[in-house]
C-alpha cells in the first residue's frame, strides 16, 4: 500500500492506494503539493483509490444517491462513495481518465459540504497580482483565453478553486488542469472579476445584474444534485460571490486584445 498525504488550496488530503495506475497519476498531477513525509498535518479527507472498476468512458452522466450513511457518485467508469461529512471517500476507477474526473467531483463535493467555497468550470489567469476567471458554455473558449493570455501565469484551464472569505473571494493555484501544466505558484490571490465568455468579432466587456450573474455561475459549478439542502448551500455561495465580485459579459476577439477591456 501507497500512502501521500498532498495539500490542494487550504486542505491536506491523504492518498492511500495499492494501484500502480493510480499512484502514477497522482504523483504526476498532484506531486507539486506533496507534503513531506514526517508533516504533522491531519489529513481534512482521507482517500483509498482502487484500480479494476467498471468499463471504458460511457459518458459524463453521474448517478448520485444518498443513503444517510454515505453518497455515492456512480460514472459507467468510477464509483465514489463519501461519507456525509465528507471526511473519509473511497474512489473506484477503471482508469486515469475516471480518476481525473472522479477527484474533480471529489474536491468540488467536499468544499461545497462545508461551505467552504466552489470549483468552477472555467479558466483562471494572473495579472498584476489579481485573478481574473473566465467561464462560459462548452465551445466558449475557456481554454483559448488560457492560451492567448501567455506569458501571464494560468491558474486553472479547467477547473477554478474559489474560496469566499469575509473580505472577498481568492483564488488558488489549481491541479485540476486539461492543456497546462502546474507550476508551484504561491498564493492565493484575489479574485478581482469574472468574465462569461461570447466569441465575437470585437471585444466588449459589460456588467450583469446580480440576478443574471448567480443564474450564469450555477451554472459553471463542478456539481451533482442529490439533495436540496446541498442545491441551496451551492445556491448560497453563488450569491456570496456575486456579491463580493463583479461578473461581467466578455464578448473577445480570438486574440489578446481583450485584456484591454479588463485592466
Amino acid at each position: 500500500m501507497w500512502e501521500l498525504k498532498i495539500q490542494i488550496a487550504e486542505h491536506v488530503l491523504g492518498i492511500r492506494t495499492a494501484s500502480a495506475m493510480a499512484k502514477e497519476f497522482v504523483w504526476l498531477k498532484y506531486g507539486v503539493l506533496r507534503l513531506e513525509e514526517d508533516d504533522a498535518a491531519e489529513p481534512d479527507l482521507t482517500v483509498r483509490i482502487e484500480d479494476g472498476y467498471g468499463v471504458p468512458f460511457a459518458g459524463y452522466d453521474v448517478d448520485v444517491v444518498s443513503t444517510g450513511e454515505s453518497v455515492i457518485y456512480t460514472r459507467a467508469d468510477y464509483r465514489l462513495e463519501a461519507d456525509p461529512d465528507y471526511k473519509h471517500a473511497i474512489v473506484k476507477v477503471y482508469d486515469d481518465f475516471a480518476l481525473k474526473h472522479a477527484m474533480v467531483n471529489l474536491y468540488s463535493a467536499f468544499i461545497t459540504r462545508r461551505g467552504w467555497g466552489l470549483l468552477m468550470h472555467s479558466s483562471c489567469l494572473m495579472e498584476r497580482d489579481k485573478a481574473y476567471l473566465f467561464a462560459g458554455h462548452s465551445g466558449a473558449g475557456k481554454s483559448t483565453v488560457a492560451i492567448l493570455s501567455r506569458p501571464r501565469p494560468v491558474l486553472s484551464d479547467e477547473a477554478t478553486i474559489v474560496k469566499l472569505g469575509s473580505d472577498g473571494a481568492t483564488i488558488f493555484n489549481s491541479p485540476f488542469r486539461s492543456d497546462s501544466e502546474m507550476t508551484a505558484l504561491a498564493g492565493p490571490y484575489p479574485l478581482a472579476a469574472i468574465q462569461i465568455l461570447h466569441q465575437a468579432l470585437s471585444n466588449k466587456r459589460s456588467p450583469l445584474g446580480k440576478t443574471e450573474s448567480v443564474l450564469q455561475l450555477m451554472q459553471r459549478v463542478f456539481f451533482w444534485a442529490h439533495d436540496p439542502e446541498e442545491t441551496k448551500k451551492v445556491f448560497k455561495l453563488c450569491m456570496g460571490l456575486v456579491e463580493r465580485v463583479p461578473v461581467y459579459d466578455l464578448h473577445f476577439q480570438k486574440n489578446n486584445s481583450f485584456w484591454e477591456e479588463i485592466s
